[in-house]
């Protein structure tokens, strides 16, 4: 009898430990590819019309994670996707980009813009980056405009740190350090990089009703942003940090509502997924 007890309390004691919170959210992946898949297909049923395109929808996410999100050793697998996918260029080894970090502390490492490099990042940093460009390389054919294909990656790198910005629940937080989403006077923020980004990605249809709405649109919440975070101490109370969710909530509208439709109507990205 004494036996069965034991038993019985070491399952609760199991049971217990895995109700506990771990210290990275589902968001931290599950999330990521459902949000990128957003922004890029959102009311474009892809891979209902054509199951075969799921791979490189999995390349491109793989690639996004180990760029982005990987640390403490995690990533084989995407990595073994991605060498199954015949993307070039890849690590021998995860340990080549890993680094060592706890919860969203990681963020501070690769989060901070696609041209910050963070201390003790200088070697990794690059490879990690080639991971997502070469990834996007194997995916599209850009026609040798390497401009066009950096472009595309970065949009993919902003995507994903817009959705760890959703993902904060508090100013108070560590939240771990990320590039901020607007309104900064130095234009050092998603925003102002995105808008860079459309210049070259959407080059061919600058003259666009849609081009000259997603900047104008975004260039307003800008304005918005600006106000915010240039309020004396920034965003330090709870009624600043939901208005500045409110305003990334808009971006994130203002993103899901042109771009699909914009990279419907480039070459490189419909031969893809809209070939049929």
């Amino acid at each position: 009898m004494k036996k069965y007890r034991i038993i019985v309390i070491i399952l609760c004691v199991v049971l217990l430990i895995s109700s506990f919170p771990t210290q990275t959210s589902a968001f931290e992946r599950t999330g990521h590819d459902a949000y990128l898949e957003e922004v890029l297909f959102k009311n474009f049923k892809v891979i209902d019309n054509d199951p075969s395109v799921k791979n490189e929808i999995n390349a491109l996410e793989s690639a996004c994670y180990l760029t982005v999100d990987q640390f403490n050793s995690n990533g084989q697998k995407d990595l073994e996707l991605l060498r199954a996918y015949n993307v070039k260029g890849l690590p021998n080894s995860i340990s080549d980009i890993s680094f060592n970090a706890s919860g969203k502390t990681h963020r501070s490492y690769t989060h901070r813009g696609w041209d910050y490099v963070a201390s003790g990042m200088k070697e990794k940093w690059p490879v990690r980056q080639q991971i997502l460009l070469n990834t996007v390389d194997k995916v599209f054919d850009f026609n040798g405009d390497e401009a066009k294909k950096e472009s595309f990656a970065k949009l993919l790198y902003y995507i994903h740190i817009l959705g760890d910005h959703t993902d904060d629940t508090s100013y108070m937080i560590d939240n771990g350090l990320k590039m901020d989403v607007g309104g900064r006077k130095d234009k050092y923020d998603i925003i102002h990089e995105l808008l860079d980004v459309f210049k070259v990605l959407f080059k061919d249809q600058k003259h666009t009703h849609k081009y000259r709405s997603l900047t104008s649109n975004l260039e307003q919440i800008n304005s918005k942003f600006s106000k915010l975070v240039g309020s004396e101490g920034g965003i330090n109370s709870d009624e600043e940090f939901q208005l500045h969710q409110k305003y990334l909530e808009e971006v994130m509208d203002i993103l899901t509502y042109y771009i699909p439709e914009m990279l419907k109507d480039e070459m490189f990205f419909a031969e893809v997924f809209y070939k049929k």
